[in-house]
């Protein structure tokens, strides 16, 4: 639960920068650690938190293996690094901030330490067995996503659009849609990351229909479940969602540009995110293009947060009433 308070955000031009660079920052982590795990660089060093037992391994630069993971733990550290700094911001200003930039900034910081524990834990359990591994794998990809979803909404809060932005008691319709579809998409994610760390990615190598050319396959075990799974059952649910939140968003928040341009910006990801997808299919899952999906992925449930936050701001709240969200419409980004 974030609590509100009826202090107005002024949170100043420089920190709202910082907090969009620290959003960045955390997409190209994201990035980074896709393309380490979809090129099976993931076990590159087989310990931490040093690689090799140094922070400048022997040759990381010239093999590939070894430079994605590295430069992958070295941009975690830089991530790490910005968000304890954007905290500390946070908290200096604390008494001029509304107590939802304190609560997403302390929890932010929570979870860029929990992300680096379980990508720790990836490593260091790695000959525990098939179960052990690819639990934490799952756990530390899924961990990445709330990340970013937390720095996004404190970016979203921190941000100079915010105390202008008025709610309407319409939009409460709009943010009780936005959870559903952050949940819904939260979970795609989940069942895709699942299916990659299983290597379960091409486990129905065609699109739309199946290798003996039906709509469903013919063969069942837990590899084609999982891809079907995904690849069609979630992906079509996900989208149907997202379109339902768009679609409510255009009708009830029309003229409000803060929230048709998220609802719009949700729309067109989708639609890449879909046709990335078939490529991935297709081109029989090619790391750079299978990093990009997950990346885009990443950026849907991004935005619709950043959507559903909005839409929570309480309604006749302006620059110089409350500037908070509406306790009862918002309470699962951490």
């Amino acid at each position: 639960m974030i609590p509100t308070d009826s202090s107005t955000p002024a949170a100043g031009p420089w920190l709202a920068r910082y907090a969009k660079l620290v959003v960045v920052a955390a997409f190209w982590l994201v990035f980074t650690g896709g393309h380490t795990t979809t090129s099976g660089a993931g076990m590159a060093f087989p310990d931490w938190p040093l690689s090799n037992g140094s922070l400048n391994p022997e040759g990381w630069l010239t093999n590939f293996f070894m430079l994605l993971e590295h430069g992958h733990r070295l941009t975690a550290g830089l991530v790490t690094t910005l968000i304890a700094v954007l905290f500390g911001w946070v908290v200096i200003r604390r008494a001029v901030l509304p107590r939802a930039a304190f609560w997403l900034a302390l929890w932010a910081l929570v979870g860029v330490l929990t992300q680096a524990l379980l990508g720790g834990l990836r490593v260091l359990l790695n000959s525990d067995g098939v179960a052990v591994a690819t639990t934490f794998r799952v756990l530390h990809g899924c961990c990445a996503q709330i990340e970013l979803t937390l720095v996004v909404a404190l970016a979203a809060v921190l941000s100079p659009l915010w105390p202008r932005f008025i709610g309407q008691p319409e939009y409460r319709k709009i943010a009780r849609a936005g959870w559903i579809t952050v949940g819904i998409i939260f979970v795609q994610l989940i069942v895709g990351a699942v299916m990659r760390h299983l290597g379960a990615g091409l486990a129905i190598p065609s699109f739309p229909l199946t290798t003996d050319g039906g709509i469903m396959p013919k063969v069942h075990n837990a590899y084609v479940d999982l891809n079907f799974t995904h690849t069609r059952f979630g992906a079509l649910v996900a989208t149907l969602s997202v379109f339902w939140l768009s679609s409510r968003t255009l009708r009830l928040g029309g003229t409000e540009d803060r929230l048709v341009r998220p609802a719009m910006l949700l729309m067109a990801l989708v639609a890449v995110q879909l046709i990335l997808g078939m490529l991935v299919i297709w081109h029989l899952r090619p790391p750079l293009l299978t990093t990009l999906h997950v990346v885009n992925g990443a950026a849907v449930l991004a935005t619709a947060v950043l959507l559903t936050v909005r839409a929570c701001r309480r309604p006749g709240t302006g620059a110089h009433d409350e500037a908070a969200p509406d306790p009862h419409l918002i309470g699962a980004t951490a």
